[in-house]
């Protein structure tokens, strides 16, 4: 096993008991993590980083007490008129690289390949003007994430008869009619609204358009991606996730149950959260631009 596996192992093991130790302390999802400050952003590009690398870096932070959401390499910090402190330890994160082979018949095959590079957080680095921490992200209504089921043509049902959910056949949201803002409700609406993107006519996620009755493996899945992709869409977009559900012992004890049992679920979750937040954020952009 190569360096790099066998750092993105050990690292998703220390994700995934750091996790079911917060589940098991009573802890709801939001509190697991520090959004305080935004989702983690790249000093280079401006843009957060994706997949399992915003809850590595997220973890880092919290566990370091960083009060910043940026990060680059030694390099980068250089470049921008910082320096990393004397004895600063630096915090891996991965990429996967696509290469394209040409197999024996002359085909061209993909494989990817980790990548990793060191980065270190603004609060590991001196010489800089202070952080200004106010979001740069979409400047947002509190409705906003209506307009992407207007966009995307999806009914949004108020409903006291029915729990909040996502029908992929009928393409719905329903949700109870006492929503309002002030009831912390946004996190739910995030979380159907990431179900909605798995349907077969968006990105086509397993465990929504092809969604098999009484398979638990795939629903605690899917339920997962949902759970942190609310927590990444409304941390981008400033909106709370103080949420009006309550999530009961029975029920975070569960959760730390099936990560226990799936040490790969939260890695993996975490890519297809990542790219159903991205795919929401940018018809939110377009219908934004578009008014």
């Amino acid at each position: 096993m190569n360096k790099n596996r066998e750092m993105l192992q050990e690292a998703q093991k220390e994700l995934t008991e750091y996790v079911i130790s917060q589940l098991n302390a009573g802890l709801s999802w939001s509190k697991c993590w520090n959004t305080a400050y935004g989702l983690p952003k790249s000093i280079t590009s401006g843009k957060a980083y994706k997949g399992m690398n915003i809850l590595w870096l997220l973890y880092t932070q919290q566990k370091n007490g960083y009060q910043s959401s940026e990060w680059g390499t030694f390099q980068s910090w250089k470049q921008a008129g910082g320096q990393v402190m004397k004895g600063e330890k630096g915090t891996s994160i991965i990429f996967f690289k696509p290469c394209v082979k040409e197999n024996s018949e002359g085909e061209a095959q993909v494989f990817f390949t980790l990548k990793r590079y060191v980065v270190f957080n603004r609060a590991q680095v001196q010489g800089l003007e202070e952080a200004n921490q106010a979001e740069e992200g979409i400047a947002c209504d509190s409705g906003i994430l209506f307009k992407y089921t207007e966009d995307q043509n999806i009914e949004v049902r108020f409903n006291d008869s029915m729990n909040p959910c996502y029908s992929p056949s009928a393409d719905r949201i329903s949700l109870p009619s006492a929503f309002t803002e002030e009831s912390g409700g946004w996190s739910t609406v995030a979380h159907e609204i990431i179900h909605s993107t798995g349907h077969k006519s968006r990105l086509n996620r397993e465990g929504v358009a092809e969604m098999k009755q009484g398979d638990l493996h795939q629903y605690s899945y899917e339920e997962l991606v949902a759970e942190l992709g609310s927590l990444f869409l409304c941390t981008e977009l400033g909106l709370s996730t103080e949420d009006s559900k309550e999530q009961s012992a029975a029920y975070l004890a569960s959760w730390a149950k099936v990560l226990k049992s799936n040490p790969d679920y939260l890695w993996k979750a975490a890519a297809e959260s990542s790219k159903a937040v991205e795919y929401v954020q940018s018809i939110i952009n377009q219908s934004i631009k578009a008014a």
